[in-house]
């Protein structure tokens, strides 16, 4: 009898101790669930641009002489347990100068620190010049315009800012891949000699109408849903190409081009919900039709672009991890030496030469110190460009002459933001990134699908990858127009994408 209630009272001990340990289990996994949720609160807001007003992406001074629709920016903030940021896409230059103005605003009504707030640019060449000026210009001048759009810009960016965090939900995170390999080539062309070269529309039209090179094809299509309801909340879309279709420098017109238009076109197809565009890794890619195009031309690459979009909207794939995490850390790109005394003589009196030709109207200026130019800009224009390197060879002779070189940098410190909502992985780099460093992040992160861009949180310029450290065409070469650094050198680019591949791994594990 005793014997019967012992077994009785430890079989009620167990009982109640396996219980207890699923519960405790239950509880885990409960919280575990609380801290792997992701919330996002998304708003776009558009300004619409005047005919008059200062253009970007110019050499020459011109303005805006014609605007086509509005100019659209989504803010989209993120959050996890304790952890956010703020995540801003524009076709305007929030990436370098209207960066600041922007932290400023954000940090007015979130408490948000100044890496987590993430300016990515889709850097379409046909926009105009916000001036965010405290002051007004001159009435009835291209400042004054400028000024009154960028008061316009301020007040919607404030009143977006302030409704995110009221609008925060908890979402679940699909994505979907399709391939768009009809707008974009690569641009850095190959001479018989194999020096490289800017290879503008009417080079890629002499070597031939089906030239592609390489790219990246993916139009990228990532969709936050609300875990509740089961309705799209937001979308990010990302695709990797120069925004340059019709663009002319030395006659500028306002579109948010493709990124815009196909970006439309996926806010349509989920019943008009904001979404932001994440340009990608596309330094030495460029959608055709640059100098030469027409508005309708842009048009058509917009929509081509939405349709790739809306097939892999279609073909969306859930998300088996949840949750969402970010860093921000420094990745370190190596310099090489400068060229000899001798080198740098040379090329600067190539280059003197080439400007008293050009501003005396010689069609024939075409090429200077590896860089080369389309009969699509005028000889003055081409001799504007030329002059903008000049300075780089009067300072990397000065130090020679000096004695100096030892006192040159060996690096330069570049910031990578890295992120991982989902299954999905985010890099922005802060300059413009060569497709094969795009590429290579892609190939070796260990999550489904990575967003790799550039144009976030910084204007470096071009920085090659490690293939092309030494070349001299105008990407390649463009640290001359930085005026006092050292060529870049192998793996130039590509050690950002090493760090960035780090913390994508990271994450994943």
């Amino acid at each position: 009898m005793k014997t019967q209630v012992g077994i009785k009272l430890i079989s009620t001990m167990k009982f109640r101790t396996i219980l207890s340990c699923i519960l405790v289990c239950l509880m885990g996994v409960a919280k575990t669930n609380a801290q792997d949720e992701l919330k996002v609160s998304a708003y776009t807001f558009s300004i619409q641009p005047k005919v008059g007003m200062v253009a970007s992406h110019t050499r020459a001074g011109v303005l805006i002489d014609n605007v086509y629709g509005d100019l659209k920016t989504t803010l989209m903030l993120f959050e996890s347990a304790n952890s956010r940021f703020l995540l801003v896409t524009s076709p305007l230059g929030i990436d370098g100068y209207l960066r600041k103005p922007i932290v400023d605003l954000v940090q007015e009504v979130l408490n948000l620190s100044t890496e987590a707030i993430v300016t990515s640019s889709s850097h379409s060449h046909t926009v105009p010049y916000l001036s965010l000026n405290i002051e007004s210009p001159e009435k009835n001048t291209p400042q004054y315009l400028s000024w009154e759009v960028g008061k316009d810009f301020v007040k919607k960016m404030r009143q977006g800012i302030a409704q995110l965090e009221n609008g925060l939900q908890t979402v679940t995170v699909e994505w979907g891949v399709a391939e768009e390999n009809r707008i974009s080539y690569n641009r850095r062309g190959v001479y018989p000699d194999g020096t490289t070269y800017f290879m503008r529309e009417e080079d890629r039209q002499l070597v031939g109408e089906g030239y592609v090179g390489t790219i990246d094809p993916d139009a990228s299509l990532v969709l936050f849903r609300s875990a509740t309801s089961k309705k799209p909340v937001a979308a990010i879309t990302m695709f990797a190409a120069h925004p340059v279709v019709a663009y002319n420098p030395e006659k500028q017109f306002s579109y948010g081009q493709f990124p815009q238009v196909a970006s439309e076109m996926v806010s349509e197809f989920f019943d008009g919900i904001p979404v932001g565009f994440i340009q990608g890794t596309s330094g030495d890619i460029n959608a055709k039709y640059m100098l030469t195009g027409t508005i309708e031309q842009a048009k058509e690459a917009g929509d081509l672009l939405g349709e790739t979009f809306l097939i892999a909207a279609k073909n969306l794939r859930s998300s088996k991890r949840s949750g969402m995490e970010w860093s921000m850390k420094t990745a370190y790109v190596p310099y090489d030496e400068l060229p000899s005394l001798g080198e740098l003589e040379k090329s600067l009196a190539e280059i003197d030469d080439f400007v008293v030709r050009a501003n005396a109207g010689d069609e024939n200026t075409l090429r200077a110190v590896g860089m080369n130019f389309p009969r699509a800009l005028t000889p003055p224009y081409r001799a504007n460009l030329v002059l903008g390197v000049r300075n780089w060879y009067i300072w990397a002779i000065d130090q020679h002459r000096q004695n100096l070189l030892h006192t040159l940098p060996s690096r330069v410190p570049i910031n990578v933001f890295t992120a991982r909502f989902g299954d999905v992985g985010f890099v922005g780099l802060p300059y413009e990134v060569f497709v094969k460093t795009g590429l290579k992040i892609k190939r070796e992160a260990h999550l489904p699908m990575v967003l790799a861009g550039g144009y976030t949180n910084g204007t470096q310029g071009y920085i090659p990858d490690a293939s092309a450290a030494d070349d001299r065409e105008y990407m390649s070469g463009y640290f001359r127009y930085r005026q006092n650094i050292p060529p870049y050198k192998a793996p130039a680019g590509d050690s950002a994408a090493e760090l960035a591949i780090r913390e994508l791994n990271r994450f994943a594990k």
